[in-house]
């Protein structure tokens, strides 16, 4: 009995400390400060096999025992070689996905803080977190000094350019019926850098999962159409907090202002250890506007504030976090690599059926929801739901091309469940339709008011770099 009391307080009772498993999922000792190699070498000689060495979760109390992944259950495996791990790898998975990841050699141990479990010597098995983000597992192998890195990128999409040609811009846009000017004119760009891309846009769960702090029980707007919004938000709440879990396929949240899609990214950033991109600062301007390179005043909605008011955002250059894409990157994320078309789908002579397979328009008569992400074709960059689904918030990152914008500091792109199916010439300009949306159109409510949705970037070494390609 003495025995065993004094196993669970080795396992238990150490506040804050990391916990080491054995090959059947037993734990073996505990400690608090990170392991020498040599020891994890002893660890895996004595236990005959790979050690995992569990990540302490705040909150999440360790087990005596933990529970084998079957085999029958993991939905996609990824066999990576000492060649690979010399170099940053990164592999793509979806949130609650079992996973397994098999080496070529002998694994001395594996370091995590997710639900996993070791299959044998060179093989381990886990579940993706609920959350899109990053996560970071280590390898030990048996030589001296032999750990690597593998990066997760759970719900996003790893795109390394180098040299890449995109076009951007567009020539002629219909509002109101009519042309528009080139504005913003057709024009081929080279990009060399690397991001990462939600490979969805961001849905009503996670971002209640990530903000459900912020979010009011018992919301009280005077305003009948936010008290409606708030109160779709509190149900959310609820239902998170009694399943506290999000699918993958969730809803797309539809109803997010410009102001807390910031906060949004924020708030991922922290969750991951990074710094944040965004500063807010209170100021005295009353209307939205570009102030100068990557500094904004746009509108400032709260879940708890019912008054309209500013806020002056500015970006730290510093940042290796989450932020919402640029105008010009979103083109280029949204083409996927294509030169050519105006639209996933073609051109203005494409069939509604074509659009059909790569955006979801005109499906929901309520303001308030929005289709689940991810049924659709994903374009040539694997990223899904680019048009259709929800308009997503874009910031432009120092000027504003557009006459119709002026200086507003954003503008919505893609194209949401409201665009009509059918042309309604007196109804262009607020319900665009369908066979108008392409790469450069730009949806005309422009106050920084408007609640839609978003996806978010991170550029990995802040290494982007645009040029302009010549026409021959």
């Amino acid at each position: 009995m003495k025995i065993f009391l004094l196993f669970l307080t080795m396992c238990f009772a150490i506040a804050n400390a990391q916990f080491y498993y054995d090959k059947h999922g037993e734990c073996r000792g505990a400690y608090k400060d990170s392991l020498e190699h040599a020891t994890l070498v002893n660890l895996a000689k004595r236990f005959h096999g790979p050690i995992l060495v569990k990540k302490p979760i705040k909150g999440v109390k360790p087990r005596k025992n933990l529970k084998k992944i079957p085999e029958n259950k993991i939905q996609r495996t990824f066999d990576v070689n000492r060649d690979s791990l010399r170099k940053e790898l990164w592999l793509e998975v979806e949130k609650n996905e079992f996973v397994k990841i098999c080496d070529d050699g002998p694994i001395v141990a594996w370091e995590t803080s997710l639900n996993s479990s070791i299959l044998n010597d060179s093989c381990l098995a886990f579940q993706a977190p609920i959350f899109a983000g990053v996560e970071t597992l280590k390898i030990y192998f048996p030589e001296k000094d032999s750990v690597y890195n593998i990066n997760l990128a759970i719900d996003l999409k790893y795109l390394n350019f180098k040299n890449e040609e995109a076009l951007l811009g567009f020539n002629n846009e219909v509002v109101n019926n009519n042309l528009s000017s080139k504005e913003d004119p057709e024009r081929l760009t080279s990009i060399t850098g690397t991001f990462l891309v939600d490979k969805y846009p961001i849905t009503n769960c996670e971002f209640t999962q990530l903000m459900l702090n912020r979010i009011p029980s018992k919301p009280s707007f005077t305003n009948s159409d936010r008290q409606e919004m708030a109160e779709k938000w509190a149900y959310r709440k609820k239902i998170f907090t009694q399943k506290n879990n999000c699918i993958t396929h969730d809803s797309a949240a539809c109803t997010i202002f410009l102001s807390q899609a910031m906060e949004y990214a924020n708030a991922r950033s922290i969750q991951e250890g990074l710094k944040p991109y965004y500063i807010f600062t209170s100021t005295d301007y009353q209307a939205p506007r570009i102030l100068s390179n990557k500094q904004y005043i746009i509108a400032y909605f709260d879940f708890s504030i019912d008054d309209d008011k500013y806020v002056l955002v500015s970006v730290d250059p510093s940042s290796d976090g989450y932020r919402l894409p640029f105008y010009n990157e979103w083109m280029m994320f949204a083409r996927g690599g294509d030169k050519k078309k105006t639209a996933p789908w073609g051109d203005t002579t494409a069939t509604f059926e074509d659009a059909s397979e790569y955006a979801i328009f005109g499906t929901h008569a309520s303001r308030y929801e929005a289709e689940p992400v991810g049924q659709l074709k994903p374009n040539g960059f694997g990223l899904y739901d680019m048009f259709g689904l929800v308009w997503e918030h874009v910031l432009f990152e120092n000027s504003n091309p557009f006459q119709i914008l002026k200086e507003r500091p954003s503008c919505l792109k893609g194209g949401s469940n409201h665009v009509r199916k059918k042309h309604i010439w007196y109804k262009a300009y607020r319900e665009p339709y369908w066979k108008w949306i392409n790469y450069g159109y730009s949806y005309p409510n422009y106050s920084s008011g408007a609640a839609k949705g978003f996806r978010l970037i991170r550029n990995i070494g802040n290494n982007a770099k645009w040029t302009e390609v010549k026409s021959k």
